[in-house]
């Protein structure tokens, strides 16, 4: 057992501001095993959120590193997800001592394939099943050229997914990702996501506006806003907020309707005071991958939420939400929704049976036993 415990982490994106779902799973972790005197070395790719001082706080190295251009990426055998991360001077860095690794995502993954790879011990941190996350990508776009890159992609990504079995462990993000993960690999262990608000702080009473929030940079989030935008709001005359990174690129779509808005990349404590002050959450999706960390930050800090089935599947939280399978449906959810108020004794309910899963401390400790071997 190692008497100092000293951890790389291989960070996919800058992990600060934590203003988007595995932004802010990362930084929360961080920030969870500096607090329980783990030694990070932070490793980051860079490829525009910039450098983040805040990081040394937290960390004793920070290294940033440029993600390869897609230009780059023709007729590759890996994933370009993976193919984009993989650098020599990284490499160097990770087998340059005996300090174990944790891989944020496949997307970081590369170094498995290195042949020095048993000289270490690696740990992986599961977004998604990606290979899972390309295929719904391919049936949800309706660009040509996009659906063919998203479905090579999905194949690269099942044949690169075997390298996975050289970590020691793998920690799944999810109920459902854990059980498609088990039956993969021997080595599977389930932490749920880190959140930016681990205690539930939800305001009771009444809101006045709806929200969606999330990073409207990725293809299932945007499809999520359009529906709100063009399906369901526009029957309604509540405000709707549409919140977030790259929220401004819907700006020509919701310029048309009065009562929807758009707030576009705000910083923890703006998008906090928007999540806690609104009446009504309406987060669909269509993809049932992965964790939802809107979802579970609006649960700890935000009113009532309106889901459709596969934002809720496999993952426990169904009770805590409005079900609609339609837009109609969502419609007559909302008007109810907001002739209502917010009672303290849901408030309760949250707290009585989500802090105890979503501990960052709990959860963090859990990584720290698994990796240094305290249990």
């Amino acid at each position: 057992m190692m008497s100092e415990k000293r951890l790389h982490i291989v960070d996919l994106d800058v992990p600060f501001p934590a203003n988007y779902g595995a932004a802010i799973d990362m930084y929360f972790r961080i920030r969870s095993l500096h607090e329980l005197g783990v030694k990070i070395i932070l490793h980051c790719f860079e490829y525009g959120r910039g450098k983040a001082p805040r990081l040394s706080n937290y960390c004793e190295e920070v290294h940033y590193y440029p993600r390869k251009s897609i230009l780059e990426f023709p007729f590759k055998k890996e994933p370009y997800i993976v193919y984009s991360r993989d650098n020599k001077d990284l490499f160097d860095r990770l087998f340059a001592d005996e300090y174990p690794v944790l891989l944020e995502g496949v997307h970081t993954c590369a170094c498995l394939m290195d042949e020095r790879y048993k000289q270490k011990s690696f740990y992986v941190r599961m977004h998604n099943v990606e290979s899972e996350y390309y295929e719904h990508l391919t049936l949800a776009t309706a660009n040509p050229l996009k659906r063919m890159y998203y479905e090579a992609e999905a194949e690269r990504l099942k044949k690169f997914e075997e390298n996975l079995s050289r970590a020691k462990v793998l920690f799944s993000v999810s109920e459902r990702d854990h059980a498609t993960l088990s039956a993969k690999y021997s080595h599977v262990e389930y932490v749920p996501p880190f959140i930016y608000n681990d205690v539930v702080d939800c305001k009771p009473g009444r809101g006045g506006y709806a929200i969606y929030h999330g990073n409207l940079g990725v293809e299932e989030n945007r499809r999520a806003a359009k529906f709100l935008i063009n399906e369901v709001f526009p029957g309604l005359k509540f405000p709707l907020m549409i919140v977030g990174t790259k929220a401004s690129s819907l700006a020509s779509r919701i310029k048309k309707y009065s009562n929807i808005d758009f707030v576009s990349s705000p910083i923890p404590n703006d998008l906090k005071n928007l999540i806690q002050n609104a009446q009504v959450h309406v987060l669909p999706t269509f993809q049932p991958t992965g964790i939802k960390h809107k979802l579970i930050n609006s649960l700890f800090s935000g009113r009532f939420c309106v889901v459709n089935p596969p934002m809720v599947e496999g993952n426990g939280l169904a009770q805590f939400c409005h079900i609609a399978d339609t837009a109609e449906e969502m419609r007559k959810i909302i008007r109810k929704l907001f002739t209502e108020d917010f009672t303290e004794e849901e408030i309760e309910k949250r707290r009585n049976l989500l802090q105890n899963i979503y501990s960052n401390s709990k959860n963090a400790q859990k990584l720290v036993d698994i990796i240094f071997g305290t249990k």
